[in-house]
């Protein structure tokens, strides 16, 4: 398997609607750790998509929605 950088590979883009407390806890979250957005975005996708690959997806889900 290939090792590529993120400047050797185009950065794809995805519309992504928030609902208003999200995107509050999005931003404060964000602002508190000066972590940008779009860090925190791929960051919060390849976790979640780990777990899924791990535990699958009934586990996951159940977690989401205990919370």
């Amino acid at each position: 398997m290939s090792n590529l950088s993120l400047h050797s590979t185009p950065q794809i883009q995805y519309p992504l609607r928030l609902s208003s407390e999200l995107n509050i806890k999005f931003n404060q979250i964000s602002h508190s750790t000066k972590i940008p957005k779009s860090t925190l975005g791929r960051m919060a996708i390849r976790s979640l998509l780990s777990k899924i690959e791990e535990r699958g997806i009934t586990s996951v889900l159940n977690e989401i929605n205990g919370l």
